[in-house]
C-alpha cells in the first residue's frame, strides 16, 4: 500500500497533540540567543522557558532555518519505494525554509518529494497542514491531497494585532506594516498577510477594541459560511480566551477552534501580547 507522509516545519505552531494524532513529521527551525547560544524550535526548548527568557534578556533572539541536511535526513527516514512525502512550508517570504526543503529534495534520489510554500505562517500554515493531513488519512491520492492544500492556500485569511512592531522591524519580518512604524502610544496595529509578507490593515486604540476590531473582521469576512478557525497569541492566555469567547459566538465554525501559542521562531519576530484569527471558509 502506497504511504504518504505529511512534513511541515515548527512556525505551523501546531498543538503536540495534532501533530501526533495526524502522524505528521515536524522539521525545527533554530531560535539563537545572545552569542550564538542555538536550540531547536519546541524541541530544545519549550514555549513557556522562551517568553521568560525574551522578557528577562535584554538581547533579542533570532532564527536561522533548517539545513538542507536536517530536511534530508527527515526525508531519507520517510521515503523510499512506495512512500511519497508531502512538505508544507512558511511562507518563503518570510524564510529560507522552503528553499532549504527543495534543496534536501534534490538531494533525496529518486524520493517523491512534493515541496510547497504556504505564503502563510503559524496556523495558518497549521490549519492547512492539519487538512492536508485528514486528507491522507481519508485515502487520498497525492495529486488530490495537493490540489487540495492549493486550495486552501489561496482561500486562507489572517488578522491579527500587535502589542509592538519592534520585533518584527528588528527580525525584518515587518514587510508593508513598515508605514505603521511610529504610531501614537496605545494604539495597536492590525495586520494581515497577502502574498507571504505581512501587510498593514488598520490602527486601533488599545487592546479591548482591537480584540472587538479581530472579531467584527473576521465574522464579517466569513459572512457565515462554515469555518474552520485557529485563534493564537504569544504569552497572553487572557487576551486570547477573551478573543475566542467573543469570536466563536459569531462565527460558523466546522469544528472546535484550535487555540495555540505561537512557537520561539514566530515569537521571536512577532513578540509577546499578540493576538490573531486564522480562518478558511469551507
Amino acid at each position: 500500500m502506497h504511504k504518504l507522509h505529511i512534513v511541515t516545519d515548527s512556525t505551523a505552531d501546531l498543538p503536540e497533540t495534532l501533530v501526533r494524532e495526524y502522524d505528521i513529521t515536524v522539521v525545527p527551525l533554530h531560535v539563537i540567543f545572545g552569542s550564538g547560544e542555538s536550540y531547536l524550535d519546541g524541541v530544545e526548548i519549550s514555549t513557556a522557558e522562551f517568553y521568560r527568557r525574551q522578557k528577562q534578556s535584554k538581547e533579542l533572539s533570532s532564527t536561522s532555518q533548517p539545513t538542507p541536511v536536517e530536511f534530508a535526513a527527515v526525508y531519507q527516514k520517510l521515503g523510499g519505494p512506495g512512500k511519497s512525502i508531502i512538505s508544507i512550508h512558511i511562507s518563503s517570504a518570510m524564510s529560507g525554509t522552503v528553499q532549504s526543503a527543495n534543496l534536501a529534495s534534490r538531494m533525496a534520489d529518486g524520493a517523491d518529494i512534493e515541496v510547497i510554500d504556504s505564503r502563510v505562517v503559524s496556523m495558518g500554515l497549521g490549519i492547512i497542514v492539519l487538512e492536508a493531513a485528514k486528507c491522507v488519512r481519508e485515502g487520498k491520492s497525492k495529486q488530490e491531497v495537493i490540489g487540495a492544500i492549493r486550495k486552501m492556500i489561496e482561500k486562507m485569511e489572517i488578522f491579527f494585532v500587535v502589542e509592538t512592531l519592534e520585533y518584527l522591524a528588528r527580525g525584518g519580518r515587518i514587510g508593508k506594516a513598515q508605514a505603521f512604524i511610529g504610531t501614537i502610544l496605545n494604539v495597536r496595529p492590525i495586520l494581515t498577510i497577502k502574498e507571504g509578507i505581512v501587510h498593514p490593515y488598520e490602527k486601533v486604540r488599545g487592546k479591548t477594541r482591537s480584540i472587538d476590531r479581530l472579531v467584527q473582521l473576521v465574522s464579517e469576512r466569513a459572512a457565515q459560511k462554515p469555518v474552520i478557525c485557529s485563534f493564537i497569541h504569544s504569552a497572553d492566555p487572557a487576551g486570547l480566551e477573551e478573543l475566542r469567547t467573543k469570536a466563536t459566538a459569531k462565527l460558523n465554525l466546522l469544528h472546535p477552534p484550535i487555540e495555540s501559542e505561537l512557537g520561539a521562531v514566530v515569537g521571536t519576530h512577532a513578540g509577546p501580547g499578540v493576538l490573531g484569527a486564522m480562518f478558511l471558509s469551507v
